[in-house]
């Protein structure tokens, strides 16, 4: 498998795991770096070393290093520890409509305990513009959270401009940095963000573990939200993680040492990916290109749907947004802020690149992405556009048997050894059936060429939908080829679902199915009479 979800979780780096074991399996190791004994100063040594690394990548001081679970925390605590500490109720916040879930549902747990909160929407390449900051500012403006770097679009935010206009008014300023920390320069002793959330396992560190810079001079004030024991100078209480907190350091001085050489690498593998998905007619690229963080890439495709574009590319590690809000299955939240209607924002990938990414993967994965575009882009009876810009094969089946996404084995088994597709040439014999599951966004077609005794001689169908719709398409069709429509009874939605094993959740597939061939039964009988 090619991985390209780096901008979900990352590897651990085998340094940085090497450097984590002894504090894992050392008999010296597992001391409570808050114990005065040596153990426990020998865990704080190892901690405080850590957090030195975790502060020189991003021009920091080691004492403005807060630890925290990851950069979800981080988020929360800057967010809640600024506006508690204040005041909650009449304090108003600036934030865009594209940050991270961490960011905007803890603005909207805010907004329930009397915090105004403005969402600022991006321009169409998904920016915020410093001005459109400025003009949100009010009075009691206590805050302003934006990302430096956008986790779908790799987009950059202006944070740089931003932060000393901020400071002159006095109003804090949070920055989520998770996917610009080591891939961009950041020196906040020259740049004056008050707040900013790291994560380890972004950056070849583990899980589990981040990070909250928390300026001292002039002092960003917080509420603590873990309370019990008065760790990290009484903004974090609990037990450090020493292992977890040493790979982070580890992982952060590594990406120190080459932040600049890898970020010129994988800006060239992204550009290199970029124009040879340009064969392919009819996509888009999310974001604004010249103010864009090396690792991401996200492209649209018209004419597929998504779910089946991804199913599509199982040999292929991709996301369709952020990893956090995949389970949902809704539309990019972050790409319908750009504009991009719900079917294009659903059939999106994400491609973010990592330190193993090579150019071969990167070729391998736009052939893969092409042909995959291709083929559900000629089995789609909704697709008008050309398919691509330069030849590309017709493919009725995609390589790799490996069912990563878990559907059913029929499902999979139809979906991926399409042998039923297209159309008919029209003739007095031929007839042509379609419907469509609006709330689903699908359309599936079947047609048919028939003896005057009203046998099947061929059938044939077409299809835009998930991979489900796909299969009960090349069910139907292979199910009808050589049958009696005057004796035979067409098989019910509960027959499809029995037979590829349909559940709940894709039902309307199965009752799509049914009522395209009862369409196209009747049309046989009335032909016949």
């Amino acid at each position: 498998m090619i991985y390209l979800d780096h901008a979900a979780t990352t590897p651990l780096d085998a340094q940085v795991r090497a450097a984590m074991l002894p504090w894992l399996d050392d008999v010296d190791g597992y001391g409570n770096p808050a114990s005065d004994h040596r153990l426990g100063r020998r865990a704080r040594a190892a901690v405080e070393s850590a957090r030195a690394q975790v502060a020189a990548l991003i021009g920091a001081e080691a004492g403005e290093i807060v630890w925290t679970s990851g950069a979800t925390e981080a988020n929360n605590l800057a967010l809640k520890g600024a506006l508690e500490f204040r005041g909650l109720k009449g304090a108003h916040v600036v934030s865009s409509r594209i940050e991270h879930k961490a960011v905007l549902d803890t603005c909207r747990y805010l907004e329930t305990q009397g915090t105004r909160v403005t969402y600022l929407t991006p321009d169409a390449d998904g920016r915020i513009a410093v001005e459109q900051v400025m003009s949100a500012l009010q009075p009691d403006t206590a805050l302003v959270s934006l990302m430096w770097v956008n986790n779908e679009t790799g987009v950059i935010n202006p944070v740089v401009e931003l932060a000393p206009l901020l400071r002159a008014r006095g109003v804090l300023f949070h920055v989520d940095a998770v996917q610009a920390a080591g891939k961009l320069a950041i020196d906040l002793s020259q740049v004056p963000i008050d707040l900013l959330s790291l994560s380890a396992h972004k950056l070849y560190g583990p899980k589990g573990v981040g990070a909250l810079f928390v300026r001292k001079r002039p002092r960003a004030r917080l509420a603590p939200q873990i309370h019990g024991g008065g760790h990290e100078q009484g903004m974090r209480s609990g037990t450090l993680a020493t292992h977890q907190i040493v790979g982070m350091g580890a992982a952060f001085a590594l990406a120190q040492s080459q932040v600049d050489a890898e970020a010129a690498r994988q800006h060239r593998l992204r550009e290199r990916l970029w124009q040879r998905l340009q064969r392919l007619a009819q996509i888009h690229r999310n974001g604004d290109a010249a103010h864009c963080a090396p690792h991401i890439l996200n492209v649209s495709f018209e004419g597929v749907e998504g779910e089946a574009l991804r199913a599509s590319l199982p040999e292929l590690a991709v996301s369709s947004g952020s990893a956090c809000s995949s389970a949902t299955r809704e539309p990019s939240y972050v790409l319908r802020a750009l504009g991009r209607d719900d079917e294009l924002a659903g059939a999106s990938l994400r491609l973010s690149l990592g330190r193993s990414t090579s150019a071969e993967q990167v070729d391998c994965a736009a052939d893969q992405i092409i042909a995959a575009v291709h083929r559900l882009r000629a089995l789609s009876p909704t697709w008008g556009g050309s398919s691509v810009a330069t030849d590309v094969e017709t493919t009725t089946a995609f390589a790799g048997d490996d069912n990563v996404y878990m559907y059913p084995a029929p499902v999979w088994a139809a979906f991926g050894a399409v042998r039923h597709a297209g159309t008919l040439p029209a003739a007095d014999n031929v007839v042509c059936s379609q419907v469509g599951s609006p709330a689903a966004r699908a359309q599936l077609e079947l047609s048919a060429r028939c003896t005057p005794e009203g046998v099947v001689e061929a059938a044939r169908f077409r299809a835009y939908g998930c991979p489900t719709s796909i299969a009960v398409g090349e069910w139907l069709a292979g199910r009808i080829e050589g049958c009696s429509t005057a004796v035979a009874i067409p098989p019910t939605a509960a027959d499809i679902r029995a037979a590829l094993e349909i559940g709940e959740d894709k039902a309307h597939c199965a009752l799509m199915g049914e009522d395209v061939l009862r369409a196209l039964f009747d049309q046989i009988h009335r032909i016949r009479r």
